[in-house]
């Protein structure tokens, strides 16, 4: 498994952060071969910083997942430059270990 971390700042509401993420790039990543999950984690005390864990199969559908989801921000700045949140950090790597219930 591999695993892409993004880290995004000036949320500064999630809910309405939700619904292009889910209405469009969620979708779009469940598409791809080898998605295994999506989170997107409220991680800011005031609702100002979220981050998102993508997992899958291997290393190449995680760097296309990673490309698809630079296209997509890239998008939903174009169409909402006050409100998008801005990536401050994009990480990958293996999956070294995990656990499920």
């Amino acid at each position: 498994m591999y695993a892409t971390l993004r880290e995004y700042e000036g949320i500064q509401d999630p809910a309405e952060a939700l619904q292009p993420l889910r209405e469009g790039l969620l979708a779009e990543m469940q598409a791809l071969p080898g998605f295994i999950s999506y989170y997107f984690v409220d991680v800011g005390e005031a609702g100002d910083r979220m981050i998102s864990l993508s997992v899958f199969e291997n290393k190449e559908a995680a760097e296309a997942s990673n490309r698809l989801a630079a296209r997509w921000v890239e998008r939903w700045i174009a169409a909402h430059p006050t409100t998008a949140p801005k990536a401050s950090r994009v990480e990958a790597g293996p999956v070294l270990s995990s656990a499920t219930a």
